[in-house]
């Protein structure tokens, strides 16, 4: 789940300036993975399937509305 949460996020820090500060980044992600359910990969997993699962709609909007609920967090404590 961590590196869908980081490739969403790398996505998305355009337009929003203060994720540029890599601790406000650093918390917005911790907040966001604290907030999904963790997602572990067997190491003979092929990489067709774990790029499949990072491709998924669902999981992306998934992440995203944890990543979006994570801002408003961290923006209110700016």
């Amino acid at each position: 789940m961590e590196i869908l949460v980081c490739e969403i996020l790398n996505e998305i820090k355009e337009g929003y300036p203060f994720l540029k500060n890599i601790n406000y980044s650093n918390d917005v992600k911790s907040i966001a993975l604290n907030n999904l359910p963790p997602m572990y990969f067997l190491s003979n997993i092929s990489e067709g399937e774990k790029k499949a699962f990072i491709l998924d709609r669902q999981k992306r909007i998934a992440v995203l509305s944890e990543i979006i609920s994570a801002i408003n967090i961290v923006t209110k404590n700016l």
